[in-house]
């Protein structure tokens, strides 16, 4: 029996329950609801690149963790409305007032929006109501990747919550471990900050965006002697605080991983979730992939 987009929606409420909240951040993005879906993919970015995978494998709707057309708001040339995102959202200042992102003059855009439309695609972002269950997927999707889930020690409360992400490692070098990671994650490039010869125990494990306030939360949890994280807001603030930290005398090193490698795997755990519950359309991840290559 066919199924639409809409409906495949409808059935990802209807599992999350009293839990799903409505949000201007989840939203159909691109696309008709009423199309009926043949596959879903999910992403962290509904790129080109992965919109003409989606295409070759049979997969018309895209359910993503970012928006198709940049921005972070519902409509194209909308702005950045981080001032109207839920609570679950970390904080920072507001950004309401941004000036739109001007896109109907863009090539870019066009060459986009015509494909998208020429090859019958739905977009929808689910962003809020996957960040608000009780468990952090992204978290664990980001430990799964790195094979940690063995030296999980949560920090009290809630396991798999979110910044409850702590690891006992076994004891390597900052230098070893950020090799290792990279290795691991099938990495193209990484930073690394503090003394490469360290030692590190215990690392404390963050995806995505994150601010100073989580900087100094992580830092603190007794043992933590290496962050491993997505990408900074505020490079000048965070990079300055990890610089002060080393250069006062603390023996603790950090791993910056950028936002697409530390969101990518809990995508993956987004397809793995929907096909409990989504039997009739095959289900697939399509990473985006690194944007950026290093000049070796």
């Amino acid at each position: 029996m066919a199924i639409t987009a809409q409906g495949i929606i409808d059935r990802m409420q209807q599992k999350l329950g009293p839990g799903w909240k409505e949000s201007p951040v989840d939203a159909f993005l691109a696309g008709k609801p009423d199309t009926e879906v043949k596959g879903i993919a999910t992403t962290y970015a509904p790129s080109l690149e992965v919109l003409r995978k989606a295409v070759a494998s049979g997969h018309n709707l895209i359910i993503s963790r970012e928006s198709p057309y940049w921005a972070r708001t519902n409509a194209p040339g909308g702005g950045t409305q981080f001032g109207s995102l839920p609570g679950n959202w970390r904080g920072g200042p507001d950004f309401s007032r941004q000036e739109p992102v001007p896109l109907e003059n863009d090539p870019t855009y066009h060459a986009k929006r015509d494909y998208i439309a020429a090859n019958n695609l739905v977009v929808y972002r689910l962003f809020a109501n996957w960040n608000a269950q009780p468990q952090d997927a992204q978290l664990r999707g980001l430990a799964k990747a790195l094979g940690w889930e063995k030296h999980y020690k949560p920090s009290g409360g809630q396991p798999w919550a979110k910044n409850n992400g702590f690891f006992e490692l076994p004891p390597a070098t900052l230098k070893e471990t950020a090799q290792t990671i990279k290795k691991t994650l099938k990495m193209k490039s990484i930073r690394v900050g503090g003394d490469p010869n360290t030692v590190v125990h215990k690392s404390a494990l963050s995806h995505g965006m994150y601010w100073l306030t989580d900087l100094q939360k992580l830092y603190a949890e007794p043992g933590v002697d290496l962050l491993v994280m997505g990408e900074p807001q505020w490079e000048n603030e965070l990079s300055l605080y990890s610089f002060d930290v080393a250069d006062s005398g603390q023996k603790k090193g950090y791993i910056v991983l950028g936002q697409e490698v530390s969101e990518e795997p809990g995508c993956g755990e987004m397809a793995t979730w929907l096909k409990s519950f989504v039997t009739d359309v095959p289900v697939q991840w399509i990473p985006a992939g690194e944007p950026c290559w290093m000049p070796y």
